[in-house]
């Protein structure tokens, strides 16, 4: 059977079933719902003067804004890439008590919605805040400041250094560890000439998803940023300025910006990532001798020491980053006493705007699921030209600033988009409508269940799928019966995260929505309406809800991964 595969194989013949429906659906739901409105901001640009363009752009104010979004966003990854190597070791290496615990919190800037982490922090950071008052005793101040800002994005973005150096370690060949310490030599050594040249590609590329994040990061700055021009105002918060002033042509413009300069960092380094993976490195025989050489030149970091004092370092960045925001929310929230908590939590625009969160989230997670499975067996069971393009095009939402990601729409399907006059015509309204705020929930969250889905099933091969096809199993059969048992638990795990971040999306249904309370109002947007309202407690009651059901959704994933070890 076997002989029969690959002779199939290299006559270029596709044997299992269902290409063409796969690659029809990726390609239609790809070019719908990120490709098409993608496409309108450079239409949009490309009628523009190009010297009122260059005007816009190289303005002193928007020339400040680049330059704070890139400084803040690089040192909060920088700082990002420290901790999350040193957490990831501790979660690989070493066994403890409430590990599990602290594996799941990781992931709670990914579930927890931004607008929650900014008041949050702005409370905690401030000058009368928990934190931020005992800095302004030694004259430094935190809020509104670019410390601040760095901070908030280094909440956004140390998922991914961590989940993206974790894997490598959890894989990597401990044998080259085992000879240099039979050979004598230290573990501070080993770790710098044996272990960090493989992790270090991993590093480059959670460098790479911090820095994007956090330069298009705008939720959890807008509240602890200020907006003080030329201080603190970052290149989303001026885009978000532009639009509230009906400048669009400066907001595109600004945007368009943004939008090639992440692109071009992010390209970079990824092309630093792949010239490490295949030119740096010692070899086995290279880091061997050099081992020799240095044997009793350095300590050795297995000593319970080094383990507690890493394990100390990580407890202390975790609950000063993650577990005291959460504890700022719940204080907050039950300030004035269960009575005032129960009223907030239960006024009608918080319910009106907890069903419309849960129907944006849910439309994201039913759309991004069939996306996510059509896509990934796509790529992961056909091979065909321009397939790894397909592949990196998919993750684009990734690397978009959200105000950016809500700014298209307006140009698709808005009264200056190249789709508004058809639109108005027929009746139907997109932009400041429900339809809006679903289409911004599902750009932000497209990529989510791809991503859990494609690593697994292109792990798994092809090879079980192409013996069943030759044996007659038509194309469904053949997914239910064979490949859906492989990825059910990454499917899970997909849909949660895509609910989690959808639930919580801030900025793209900011720009999209219009704040009509009531009607398109998610959570997120009402806790901001709430807390620029100067209704504080009221404004943490509501965060809490969504702070609940970040948690929720944490722990049913704890759940899950739990049920699949077992």
């Amino acid at each position: 059977m076997e002989q029969i595969v690959k002779v199939k194989n290299k006559r270029g013949v596709r044997v299992i079933p269902g290409f063409a429906l796969c690659f029809t659906v990726t390609l239609a739901m790809l070019g719908c719902f990120v490709w098409i409105p993608l496409a309108s901001i450079f239409l949009s640009a490309g009628r523009l003067d190009f010297g009122e363009f260059i005007r816009v752009v190289t303005s002193p104010q928007v020339v400040s804004g680049y330059r704070v979004s890139l400084s803040c966003a690089c040192a909060a990854a920088l700082i990002n890439t420290v901790f999350g190597l040193i957490l990831a070791w501790v979660l690989v290496r070493y066994d403890f008590f409430g590990k599990r615990l602290m594996d799941g919190l990781i992931e709670l800037p990914f579930a927890l919605p931004t607008a929650v982490a900014g008041i949050s922090l702005t409370f905690l950071y401030s000058d009368q805040g928990w934190i931020g008052a005992l800095f302004r005793k030694a004259g430094i101040s935190i809020a509104y400041t670019r410390i601040g800002i760095t901070i908030a994005m280094i909440f956004v973005g140390i998922p991914f250094v961590v989940r993206s150096v974790q894997p490598v370690l959890e894989k990597l060949d401990g044998q080259y560890e085992e000879a240099a310490a039979m050979l004598g030599a230290g573990k501070i050594y080993t770790f710098f000439h044996v272990v960090f040249p493989e992790v270090f590609p991993a590093l480059i590329a959670g460098f790479g998803l911090a820095f994007g994040r956090g330069l298009g990061e705008y939720g959890s700055v807008v509240f602890i940023a200020g907006n003080i021009p030329y201080e603190t105002q970052i290149a989303p918060l001026l885009i978000m300025e532009k639009l509230e002033q009906y400048k669009y042509t400066d907001a595109t413009a600004i945007a368009l910006v943004l939008l090639l300069l992440s692109f071009m960092l992010l390209l970079a380094i990824n092309s630093v990532q792949i010239f490490m993976q295949r030119f740096t490195g010692n070899s086995e025989a290279e880091g061997i001798g050099v081992i020799r050489k240095v044997v009793e030149e350095h300590g050795d970091a297995s000593n319970p020491v080094v383990k507690y004092a890493l394990i100390l370092v990580s407890v202390l960045f975790l609950s000063v980053l993650l577990v005291l925001p959460l504890i700022v929310v719940a204080f907050n929230a039950l300030r004035d006493g269960w009575t005032a908590y129960w009223q907030s939590a239960t006024d009608v625009y918080t319910i009106k705007a907890l069903g419309l969160t849960l129907l944006a989230a849910l439309s994201a997670v039913a759309v991004n699921t069939v996306f996510g499975v059509f896509a990934s067996y796509l790529l992961s069971k056909f091979y065909f030209r321009g397939r790894q393009v397909m592949a990196a095009l998919i993750d684009i939402p990734f690397s978009i600033s959200p105000v950016i990601a809500g700014l298209v729409f307006i140009l698709t399907f808005g009264n200056i988009g190249w789709m508004g006059s058809f639109l108005k015509e027929h009746g139907i309204q997109i932009v400041f409508a429900v339809p809006g705020v679903i289409l911004a929930t599902i750009f932000v969250t497209f990529p989510f269940v791809f991503r859990e889905l494609f690593p697994v099933m292109n792990a798994c091969g092809k090879d079980e799928e192409e013996a069943a096809a030759l044996m007659g199993a038509k194309g469904f059969t053949i997914f239910w019966r064979i490949t859906f048992p492989h990825i059910k638990w990454a499917l899970l795990y997909g849909v949660i995260l895509c609910g989690a971040r959808a639930m919580g999306e801030f900025g793209a249904v900011s720009v999209i929505s219009g704040h009509l309370r009531g009607k398109t109002n998610t959570l997120p947007l009402h806790v901001e309406i709430l807390y620029n309202e100067f209704h504080t407690t009221a404004a943490f009651a509501v965060s809490s809800l969504l702070v609940l059901m970040a948690v929720m959704i944490l722990i049913a994933r704890s759940l899950a991964e739990w049920k699949k070890k077992r």
